[in-house]
């Protein structure tokens, strides 16, 4: 699959990851121009048994395992063991997330595959880490969520908890991961040996709230719920319209006085308790109060256009339909997509940015369950005859003919 214009055309790597973390990681690779292999058991990976579904076929799975190939191996079995330590004499990237201990119960552990190729990257992804109190307790997205602290402060401030609406916490150890492995292929250019690389949603849940501990450390403040409010900057939130919701966010002084002059509140800027960004933080439920009875009068769309005349960053809220059908996204040309005769057409967000002289992959839908086992272990050296024995005994497995 991989395309010579691509920054990581000729790297190989092995998924053996499930769900979300570790599948994205290995799909962002992918869209470099990896040939990545998804590895599963006989049940497959469990988010292909997740709604909605496009045929018979996940669209959960879809997104994050576009332009694999895919084999099945029962890692429960010797066989199927041997199977990945041979793959792996070939591979430069091999990614996990299994409970703590599981690579290492099928003698799969980082120290063993690295004596059989002393160049493999092994990225490993876990709920809680690979050390230390937690690091056997299985975790889920919401879980890290909520083990983290980011549930404590998201939401309306006398709203339950709320879990963030885009599994972020999954996705971003996803990226990292695969900035983790990119960032190890090129330290391999210079040592000629590979490294075990450990990640975690809850480490990325610490990166991702470094606006929120800072002040913790530095001041013992504990974040709270502001709804769709700023801890350190006002007006900068979503006010409720006379028929919708705009998102303004007038995060300066400057912004915030052509706010004022566009909707007519130039007297508040000149008043002491409103006067600087401090004073507005000091009395924000007055401030947002004022505001929101002159906001509630205009029509959104009306707002949004005089907003953006008068230069103060705003937005409408939009559904997903409304933001695909504006012309911006159509201008990143943010997607791949792939024609399937047997599935349509399945379109799914490509690498999230530019590089000049860099292709897109030549994108391919996610593979059956073990669609190209033979195909594969074909490339490491296997004769048929000793696939066939491997079908046989239920070590390996290969997709019924279409």
């Amino acid at each position: 699959m991989t395309q010579s214009n691509l920054p990581l055309a000729g790297v190989r790597v092995l998924d053996l990851s499930r769900v979300l973390a570790g599948p994205f990681c290995a799909m962002m690779l992918a869209n470099l121009g990896a040939d990545v292999i998804k590895v599963e058991d006989r049940k497959g990976d469990e988010s292909r048994a997740w709604v909605p579904f496009t045929k018979d076929l996940s669209d959960s799975f879809t997104a994050v395992n576009l332009n694999k190939r895919g084999i099945v191996v029962d890692l429960k079995m010797p066989e199927g063991q041997q199977t990945i330590r041979d793959l792996v004499r070939t591979a430069d990237v091999l990614v996990e997330n299994f409970k703590t201990g599981t690579m290492e119960k099928f003698g799969l552990a980082y120290e063993e595959l690295a004596r059989i190729n002393p160049r493999l990257i092994f990225v490993s992804i876990s709920a809680y880490g690979r050390r230390g109190p937690r690091a056997e307790y299985p975790g889920y997205e919401t879980l890290l969520q909520a083990y983290s602290g980011i549930m404590s402060f998201t939401g309306p401030p006398d709203g339950e908890p709320v879990r963030t609406g885009v599994s972020f916490l999954d996705l971003s150890s996803g990226v990292i991961g695969a900035l983790a492995a990119v960032t190890a292929l090129f330290q391999r250019q210079t040592s000629g040996r590979g490294t075990k690389i450990e990640g975690s949603l809850l480490q990325s849940a610490l990166g991702l709230m470094t606006v929120q501990l800072t002040p913790f450390f530095q001041n013992r403040q504990v974040p709270k719920k502001l709804g769709s409010g700023h801890a350190s900057a006002a007006p900068y939130q979503a006010f409720k319209t006379a028929d919708g919701w705009i998102l303004i966010a007038a995060a300066n002084q400057n912004l915030w006085e052509k706010l004022a002059s566009a909707i007519g509140v130039d007297a508040m800027v000149r008043e002491a308790k409103f006067r600087d960004n401090p004073s507005r933080m000091a009395n924000l439920k007055e401030f947002i109060g004022r505001l929101s009875e002159v906001i509630g009068t205009w029509k959104t769309l009306e707002l949004e256009a005089l907003l953006v005349k008068a230069g103060v960053p705003c937005s409408k809220l939009n559904t997903v339909d409304q933001l695909l059908a504006d012309g911006q996204v159509g201008a990143l040309d943010a997607f791949n997509t792939v024609e399937d005769p047997a599935y349509g057409r399945f379109t799914v967000p490509g690498t999230p940015f530019h590089m000049l002289g860099m292709g897109k992959p030549a994108a391919r839908r996610p593979p059956r369950l073990g669609e190209h086992t033979r195909e594969v272990l074909r490339e490491a050296g296997y004769p048929d005859a000793r696939i066939d024995a491997l079908l046989k005994s239920g070590a390996v497995a290969e997709a019924p003919e279409a």
